[in-house]
């Protein structure tokens, strides 16, 4: 029973290199979602606040 191995290993420079565009790519869209729930948030925010002083 002779088993073919064969070796398909990353080196250590393409392990990193996947590694930091996961994370490039991780924090563009952290940052994106991030800035649009900040202005949903504030948006919100506003308009409440803006009720609150109308109906004084």
């Amino acid at each position: 029973m002779n088993k073919n191995k064969t070796t398909n290993y990353i080196s250590r420079d393409e392990a990193n290199q996947m590694i930091e565009n996961a994370l490039r790519r991780h924090n563009r869209r952290s940052t994106i979602i991030s800035s649009v729930l900040g202005w949903i948030l504030i948006g919100g925010y506003s308009f409440g606040l803006f009720q609150a002083v109308q109906n004084v």
